[in-house]
């Protein structure tokens, strides 16, 4: 929150960059962060590690950070990718939320966007909570056709941590490449399609971590 309340982009990639330097000194290449979901209410229980209630200040701090960070060969998981707006429920059934393309777009996503198309990040970690019905790590429209697609992105995206709801099978073939849990991983058994989704999602861990 401080660092956003600088309204200062060269700071924020300085500070990413120390952060870059402490990782790689400890041989830890990757971080499950920076968090940057906004701050719809003053009750959520995260605000303190996300930025601001505004996408562009978010956007603008976070890609600066991610810049400073991954110049130090230490890959990021932005995250929570999308729509993580509260911590009551979210990791039960998979609260469901709901909004409009425009809302999402202008807010929600501006963030990811920008570290994206500004910061270059390699990596994203999507969120415990439904768009709609549908599961965010399980979400084809999300992963693939709007960030891979339509942004360019590159690098893997992680689920947050497990629960019964995630499938791995339905995560790979929406874009997804990597399970924070060992109890459940994609299976080895299925159609060519399914293949196909495997050998993508490697690739993609494969990129992320060579780069």
């Amino acid at each position: 929150v401080m660092m956003a309340q600088t309204w200062n982009k060269e700071l924020a990639e300085e500070i990413g960059s120390a952060m870059g330097q402490e990782f790689a000194n400890a041989k830890n290449y990757g971080w499950y962060g920076p968090a940057m979901n906004l701050h719809r209410t003053a009750f959520s229980g995260r605000n303190f590690e996300y930025y601001s209630e505004d996408g562009m200040l978010t956007g603008l701090i976070d890609s600066a950070e991610t810049l400073g960070i991954q110049s130090k060969g230490v890959y990021v998981y932005n995250k929570h990718f999308v729509l993580n707006d509260q911590e009551n429920n979210r990791d039960t059934d998979g609260i469901a939320t709901w909004a409009d393309e425009q809302t999402m777009r202008e807010n929600y996503l501006k963030a990811f966007e920008w570290a994206v198309k500004k910061g270059g990040s390699n990596g994203a970690m999507s969120s415990f909570n439904r768009i709609g019905t549908v599961w965010a790590g399980g979400c084809y429209e999300l992963l693939t056709e709007i960030l891979r697609n339509e942004w360019g992105f590159c690098g893997a995206v992680i689920t947050d941590y497990a629960n019964a709801y995630m499938n791995p099978d339905q995560m790979i073939r929406a874009g997804g490449d990597l399970c924070l849990f060992q109890d459940q991983q994609p299976s080895a058994r299925g159609t060519a399609s399914h293949f196909t989704a495997l050998r993508k999602a490697v690739k993609n861990i494969l990129y992320t971590v060579v780069n």
